[in-house]
């Protein structure tokens, strides 16, 4: 084996210390380029030994002496860097463009949560819808109708003949009320005259009286001239005489006593009498109230139209028999205004007066105009009947509602067709308060 196979073969590995190993991280790219330097110098020996062995054949005699002189010598380890490795310094510019980045999303965030400074002055809501006054048309009497005068949805005025009822019983009613008036009539007449009967048997009586009272005088004059003449003379006047006149006047003592009871007796005739007369008044009047409500039922047998307006469809029908609160159609009068449902975390800021818009889906999104009249007392679910009680049970928050109601401006083109019911979207402003006094906190 020659020597330089020998050296080859006898040259030691090159590993880079310790404290300087490939596996960290700081040190491993200068440990892979001392060895790259390394692995390149022994290259270049070799082509240095190929060329030496092309030369003349002193010269590599003479190297090949000296070389056998020479003894192999260990390989140098790497020097680390003082320096060490650091990444890579950014510029100024990526920083501004992150913080810009971070700002940015954050204002996103503020907007899409509708948080301050974002916080919208616009209130809107699509829980919403025209309202209107729809009156229900019922008879008030029981019969069967006889006629129908108007048809579906017919525009009428206050007055006009809408239905109409059978009449007879009620007519026969009314005749048979006037009749009892006629009669009540002449029962007090008829007190009236047995009042006065009574005032002239009072008279008689009293008269009867006065009588008797003077033959009372005139027996009692009789028995005491009797009565002297037997003392004066003996035997001018007999007993029998004297006691006759006695019993005269007994007999007319008697008879003032019967007139007097004849008379008590026909005074208190007199006065049943006159008591009778006042319920015999009110027979009277009770008979001119029957006669009145049986007018009244009379009437109620036409239907007409309380008020202008347009009527809805029509539920009744000739020959049906109705009674009363039965449902036969509706009427609306003119005169419409918008109930908008808005969320309690909405009316924060509502308040009567502000400007408001809104669309109407039933004639393609067109937009109104109108102001915030009123706001509701309560929340909507407080006032239906079968509010919840959430002192009972598992309770869950729920966001609840506050009708508002919205004003519409006059005098807007196409405002007469809207209709209640319809579905709206509406816009309220908050900017446009018109002073603090219309404030939810200082309301009515």
């Amino acid at each position: 084996m020659s020597d330089e196979k020998y050296n080859a073969l006898n040259k030691p590995t090159q590993t880079p210390p310790p404290h300087l190993s490939a596996d960290t991280p700081q040190h491993k790219a200068p440990v892979d380029k001392e060895l790259s330097s390394n692995q390149a110098a022994a290259s270049h020996h070799k082509d240095s030994e190929a060329a030496s062995t092309a030369a003349p054949d002193s010269a590599p005699a003479t190297k090949s002496a000296a070389a056998d002189n020479d003894t192999p010598m260990p390989p140098k380890e790497p020097i680390a860097s003082d320096s060490g490795w650091s990444p890579k310094k950014k510029s100024m510019l990526h920083l501004i463009l992150f913080v810009a980045l971070i700002v940015i999303g954050v204002l996103l965030i503020l907007y899409a949560w509708k948080l301050p400074p974002f916080t919208p002055t616009v209130q809107h809501t699509n829980n919403a819808f025209v309202k209107g006054r729809t009156t229900i048309i019922s008879p008030q009497v029981s019969g069967y109708v006889t006629q129908v005068a108007v048809q579906d949805f017919t525009k009428v005025s206050a007055g006009d003949l809408l239905v109409k009822i059978d009449d007879r019983n009620f007519q026969q009613q009314l005749e048979q009320a006037a009749a009892n008036i006629q009669v009540a009539i002449t029962n007090r007449a008829n007190n009236e005259q047995d009042a006065q009967v009574s005032q002239a048997q009072i008279d008689a009586r009293l008269a009867d009286l006065h009588s008797a009272q003077a033959r009372v005088l005139s027996a009692e004059q009789d028995v005491q001239r009797y009565q002297d003449l037997e003392a004066m003379t003996i035997g001018a006047v007999s007993k029998a005489e004297v006691a006759h006149t006695q019993a005269q006047l007994a007999q007319a003592k008697a008879g003032v006593e019967q007139a007097q009871a004849n008379l008590e007796a026909a005074q208190q005739a007199r006065q049943k009498t006159i008591g009778s007369l006042s319920s015999l008044d009110a027979n009277i009047k009770s008979a001119q109230a029957v006669a009145k409500q049986a007018q009244i039922n009379l009437d109620n047998t036409i239907i007409t139209a309380p008020e202008s307006g347009q009527l809805s469809q029509l539920s009744v029908k000739i020959g049906q028999y109705v009674t009363p609160g039965t449902q036969l159609m509706y009427i609306v009068p003119k005169g419409v205004w918008v109930i908008a449902n808005f969320k309690e975390t909405q009316v924060a800021n509502i308040a009567i007066g502000d400007r408001a818009t809104i669309q109407v889906d039933a004639l393609g999104g067109k937009t109104f105009t109108g102001r915030v009249s009123n706001l509701s007392p309560a929340t909507g679910s407080e006032l239906t009947t079968g509010s919840a009680n959430p002192a009972t049970g598992n309770y869950i928050k729920v966001a609840q509602r506050i009708p508002v109601r919205i004003d519409l401006d006059a005098n807007q083109p196409d405002i007469v067709r809207l209709r209640p019911g319809m579905s709206v979207e509406a816009d309220v402003d908050t900017k446009t308060h018109t002073g603090p006094h219309t404030k939810i906190t200082a309301s009515k």
